[in-house]
């Protein structure tokens, strides 16, 4: 006879990415997203976060049109938890974590940020900040015993039917604060970017269906700007900051022509990462516009994802700012953040992602008014800063970003299963790639190949062992990366997340898996915008190539 446990198996476990908990709306059953959001809370417990004295957490989503029904299910975990629902609404993950942070509480949100509303997730926020993966361990063993005590339940104890759905319906408390968080998101930046700084300069907002559209408009209005809003959408249309499609590119030159614009601005779903367009309706990369808010903010250190534009680190450097290269996400420059307050505790600090999301990890000083800190992705500051600096140099959009910044280009696009020759890629077998490339010396973040030989970073001397074994590592890289792909020769590779290739000529390709979905994506620098996106496009006959190999043992 089949036990419910066996049964159970059947259901896919949601597993951590970077930035929390995502997958399939399918597989994100009531039963799956409770079982992780009680982990979580256990968690909390275990770190003293929440106690029988402090226990309320809050909670908010984005638009998505599964969203409802997994917060409902969340909200009933933290209820079985033996804590209060804060529920505050739909609200952008920034406003979120600036309205718990500063209540010191944690706080949970739903939302699957960018990617299509076929899918969803969730992302956990202690009271002291974002989740790190130093917690992840801990997280996912908690979660392990809340699946445990779950699914050795008996089917008349389990709230859940063996569909994995809530036997009784499960409903959202009424959102109370969400008017005051959104208010108090809002004066964040109304309070000290006074004065009505932007007046006379229009700015398009593309609205679609973020969860912050509102705000933003709201925020720049305050600011002095006319906003005109475009394409509000109340069917959800994933906006991938990242990786803008060239329909949402021809969109925005199509803005730019019709209204002449100061510069177009928009978010992603959940609304912590921003995309920015010039008077032309050019995009700008988000890596790039991190660097355009620490000119204008002048930090001590910023952390950068490795993936970053390789302009921007010479940017920053030329500004005498101290830059640390990362691991991609939000966790990596957090910590780096962390690290160097550790070490200088009034360093003015700062990160972004290439996605633009920006992090605020020191209270600042603006004009004799603090902008208090938000170490979590938020888009609302690069977009004001951007435009704020443009103002003070008198500058178009367009021309500020010529002056401030190098001309290197950056573009990015994944492969998935549903790619030509990939449709058995899995995110394990991604794992397997970036093995497949790297040092059995996991501590080697970079090597180069030169005509006097091989120098690995931080190491003086290479033994004969390491300098074949990298050399082999060189020629593998070359079978895919060739002059018949349109590559120079292999100058240097870099281990710190993914595969990052520097080519003669000064092409870069950096190949990296997602953690926790079947993508992998590609990353490419050029000096020109069509090199760039060539470099990418050449994903769609490499990867499938690696993946074959892969899976016919020849790799």
């Amino acid at each position: 006879m089949t036990t419910r446990r066996e049964t159970l198996k059947k259901f896919k476990e949601l597993s951590f990415g970077t930035s929390g908990l995502r997958d399939t709306v399918i597989n994100m059953t009531d039963m799956e997203c409770y079982i992780n959001a009680r982990g979580f809370i256990r968690f909390l417990k275990m770190r003293g976060e929440v106690d029988d004295a402090h226990n309320v957490i809050a909670l908010a989503g984005d638009r998505r049109s599964s969203t409802p029904r997994i917060a409902a299910s969340v909200a009933r975990a933290i209820e079985d938890e033996g804590c209060k629902v804060d529920y505050a609404g739909k609200l952008p993950s920034p406003t979120l974590a600036y309205y718990a942070v500063y209540k010191g509480i944690p706080s949970i949100m739903v939302t699957g940020s960018h990617i299509p509303d076929d899918r969803n997730g969730i992302k956990f926020t202690k009271k002291s900040g974002e989740v790190l993966k130093s917690d992840e361990k801990d997280i996912l063993d908690s979660v392990a015993r809340a699946r445990e005590e779950e699914y050795g339940k008996t089917q008349e104890e389990s709230q859940f039917t063996p569909e994995a759905a809530f036997k009784k319906s499960v409903t959202l408390p009424e959102a109370l604060d969400e008017k005051n968080a959104i208010d108090n998101f809002v004066k964040r930046y109304t309070d000290v970017f006074t004065g009505a700084p932007l007046k006379g300069k229009r700015i398009v907002l593309y609205q679609h269906s973020a969860v912050g559209r509102d705000i933003i408009e709201g925020v720049f209005k305050a600011l002095g700007g006319d906003i005109i809003t475009v394409a509000r959408s109340e069917k959800f249309v994933p906006v991938d900051t990242e990786k803008v499609s060239r329909e949402t590119r021809s969109l925005l030159k199509q803005w730019a022509n019709e209204y002449k614009p100061f510069a177009i601005i928009s978010t992603d779903g959940d609304s912590d990462r921003p995309l920015l367009a010039d008077e032309e309706g050019e995009f700008l990369t988000g890596d790039k516009l991190g660097a355009l808010v620490s000119v204008f903010l002048s930090p001590d250190f910023a952390a950068v994802p490795i993936s970053a534009n390789d302009a921007v680190v010479s940017a920053l450097e030329k500004e005498g700012i101290e830059v640390k290269q990362t691991k991609i996400g939000s966790p990596y420059v957090i910590a780096a953040m962390n690290e160097k307050l550790k070490e200088d505790a009034e360093a003015k600090v700062v990160s972004w992602e290439s996605n633009g999301g920006f992090l605020l990890g020191s209270d600042w000083d603006i004009g004799g008014k603090t902008l208090k800190r938000l170490p979590t992705r938020d888009a609302v500051l690069p977009l004001v800063s951007a435009l704020l600096l443009a103002v003070k140099e008198n500058k178009s959009v367009s021309s500020l970003i010529a002056s401030a910044l190098p001309a290197r280009y950056t573009h990015a696009d994944v492969v998935d299963d549903k790619t030509a020759g990939c449709e058995n890629y899995t995110a394990d077998m991604g794992k397997r790639i970036i093995k497949m490339f790297s040092p059995s010396d996991l501590s080697i973040t970079e090597v180069s190949f030169t005509k006097d030989g091989i120098t690995v970073k931080g190491q003086k001397e290479v033994s004969d062992t390491l300098k074949k074994e990298l050399l082999g590592i060189k020629e593998k890289l070359a079978k895919y990366f060739n002059s018949g792909e349109g590559f120079g020769d292999i100058l240097s590779v870099n281990f710190i997340d993914g595969i990052r290739i520097v080519f003669s000529g000064g092409d870069v390709a950096h190949i990296r898996p997602s953690g926790n979905a079947p993508e992998f994506r590609m990353y490419a620098t050029a000096d020109t915008q069509e090199r760039a996106d060539k470099i990418v496009d050449t994903r769609r006959r490499i990867v499938p190539k690696i993946v074959a190999d892969l899976a016919g043992g020849k790799s």
